[in-house]
């Protein structure tokens, strides 16, 4: 009887560790099947529509290209609803992996210390840029993503400004292509008796405001944080355009928002604004509508460009593996293919040079004319001061933008306000 029970015993113990191994041997698998799992990029950007459909494009391209990462993309819809949720994610901690950003908020979001730089990866990384490949990327759309010697922002879709003009109506006036913004003025004589202006700026006049500041030699703030936004060279840009305003030879585009609606309808010769708006006429003006783009007019001698568009950021509570991940896709994303791709799917500038010269960027615009003054504007290009309070200062300086177009508060009074507020910003902030 005990010997009976010594082997139903023994029989027992080895079908427990049968048991066991089995077990052990799962518990491996599975931890292998989730150690081999791609590592999940989340991703915020604010593209809709036909810019959602390019990005997704993308992002699809890059998961299927390797097996290590995922980018799970989301889109919040408009900047203004990207950035609160990126201030609310801030506080709560659920921020994602990284996002689009406009380039002058890092300076706001490095104070309110959710970011992390790229440099790690990028410069000293064992897939780091080489020397080549940095320089390859234009110096004004590298240099804007830059704050306090570190690359917080690296470009993505960047837009210059470029005028577009009515082919039709400048034949059927006898209107020749600006070269100076004192033209308009002259143009708008031959229009004399009609509904129609020489030119349309956007809701805002404070992005062309910007260029001429700068070309002028008075930028609105300086890299050593001097506020100029009541220095003669600026005062005289900001009274051109209300001069020209009040004459009826520009326009803003009031509840329209942007210049291109009255544009497309025929109501403008000519109108200024982000090159991104190219893709939109062409699929929404009329397509009798004969229009192309240039570069938009000397002020003082000079051309300007400011930057607009948007980066890519990266946040802090990314794991490592998340870091690695959001720069691979950002390298990926700065490949002459995939940046041109980019260009041509949505209208913005392409971020490199080798991708604005390659062959099959250069054979789209042959068929796609309309995009090269976007192009020929970026020697011009110049990234806004980036710095902590700048949307509090952005706000104050639409305001005062604002106060000229809709209370006849003049160039003077308006400005002299914006720079005392302004100067208040920068000294909280030092």
């Amino acid at each position: 009887m005990k010997k009976t029970n010594f082997w139903r015993l023994l029989g027992f113990m080895g079908a427990i560790l049968v048991l066991l191994t089995a077990c052990g041997k799962q518990s491996s698998a599975a931890k292998s099947s989730s150690s081999s799992a791609p590592v999940k990029i989340t991703y915020w950007h604010r593209m809709t529509g036909s810019y959602d459909k390019a990005l997704n494009k993308l992002i699809t391209k890059f998961n299927q290209s390797q097996k290590k990462y995922k980018v799970v993309a989301t889109s919040q819809g408009s900047y203004n609803a990207l950035q609160q949720k990126i201030m609310a994610a801030g506080k709560s901690k659920t921020l994602p992996t990284m996002a689009q950003s406009p380039y002058t908020n890092i300076g706001d979001y490095v104070k309110n210390k959710l970011l992390l730089p790229f440099d790690p990866e990028m410069l000293n990384g064992s897939d780091k840029l080489s020397s080549s490949q940095l320089k390859d990327i234009y110096p004004s759309f590298l240099a804007a993503g830059k704050y306090q010697g570190k690359y917080y922002g690296l470009p993505f879709s960047v837009s210059t400004s470029v005028l577009f003009y009515n082919k039709h109506l400048m034949s059927q006036y006898n209107i020749s292509m600006p070269k100076t913004w004192a033209d308009f003025s002259a143009d708008q004589d031959k229009l004399k008796g009609t509904d129609i202006n020489a030119v349309e700026l956007d809701q805002s006049y404070d992005v062309p405001l910007e260029g001429m500041a700068y070309g002028a030699g008075s930028q609105l703030i300086t890299p050593k944080l001097k506020a100029n936004l009541n220095a003669p060279k600026t005062l005289a840009a900001v009274n051109q355009i209300l001069d020209l305003r009040k004459s009826g030879a520009l326009k803003t585009a009031g509840e329209d928002q942007y210049f291109s609606v009255p544009f497309a309808n025929g109501k403008a010769v000519f109108g200024i604004g982000s090159s991104a708006t190219v893709p939109v006429l062409l699929q929404q003006a009329p397509k009798n509508l004969e229009w192309d783009t240039a570069v938009i007019p000397e002020y003082e001698g000079k051309r300007s460009n400011p930057l607009n568009g948007n980066y890519n950021v990266l946040f802090k509570g990314a794991s490592k593996a998340q870091q690695d991940g959001a720069w691979a896709f950002q390298k990926f994303l700065l490949k002459s293919e995939n940046a041109a791709q980019w260009a041509e799917d949505s209208g913005y500038v392409p971020v490199t040079k080798s991708a604005s010269n390659s062959a099959g960027f250069k054979n789209y615009l042959k068929t796609h004319e309309q995009y090269k003054a976007a192009v020929s504007a970026v020697p011009q290009s110049f990234a806004s001061t980036v710095f902590a309070g700048y949307t509090d200062y952005r706000n104050d300086l639409m305001s005062a933008v604002d106060s000229t177009l809709t209370k006849n508060v003049s160039g003077e009074t308006a400005f002299d306000q914006l720079q005392k507020e302004t100067e208040k910003i920068l000294k909280a902030n030092q």
